[in-house]
């Protein structure tokens, strides 16, 4: 009987029981075979446990030693992840994203200050942390930092805006006695030409 295994998170196959060996089986793979209901782990299958369990021990070996496997061989669901930057990312691990902040700076930016430029910077914060939070559960973890360390920047900068646009306007409010009686008249024009 052949057999389909998930091997480096894609299905392969299929293979005889000892052509399996060689993709990497372990007690517990994912393997289906034609008459399965479901993908089942190999610890499952009486007929693959018995071939582990001859594998497991060289010949002549009392049973106290067992033989190395594949080092290259990753146990599907099971292992850490390894990415081409050799970075290791346990599984579930999510990266910071920055969306909560990216929010909270762009809500700030609309409602204190009605500022056009800030409220920009923060939607652009908010995209890139929604990019940054989509790559990770897609598992691009790579992706997904590079997203989240550009939200952050947006961040930072849109926080300044919002602080450089509120000194603005205290010291427009403040060193302009006529400044407010502007506002209530509507002559809010006059906040971006005087001095």
């Amino acid at each position: 009987m052949k057999y389909f295994i998930v091997e480096n998170g894609q299905q392969a196959g299929p293979f005889e029981p000892d052509e399996l060996l060689l993709h990497g089986l372990t007690p517990s793979s994912l393997v289906w075979c034609q008459g399965m209901a479901d993908w089942t782990v190999a610890s499952q299958v009486p007929e693959l446990m018995a071939l582990l369990d001859r594998q497991r021990f060289a010949p002549g070996d009392t049973g106290t030693q067992m033989m190395p496997q594949n080092s290259t061989t990753r146990q599907p669901y099971a292992q850490p992840q390894y990415y081409p930057d050799n970075t290791v990312y346990p599984q579930g691990v999510l990266t910071k994203t920055w969306y909560t902040e990216s929010l909270i700076v762009t809500i700030l930016a609309a409602l204190c200050c009605c500022n056009p430029i800030g409220l920009l910077t923060g939607i652009y914060a908010i995209v890139k942390a929604n990019g940054a939070k989509k790559k990770a559960m897609a598992g691009d973890y790579t992706g997904s930092t590079s997203d989240a360390d550009t939200a952050k920047v947006w961040v930072i900068i849109t926080a300044v805006i919002i602080v450089a646009w509120i000194l603005f306007l205290f010291f427009k409010i403040f060193f302009n006695p006529g400044f407010l009686q502007q506002i209530q008249e509507g002559a809010v024009g006059s906040l971006y030409s005087e001095g």
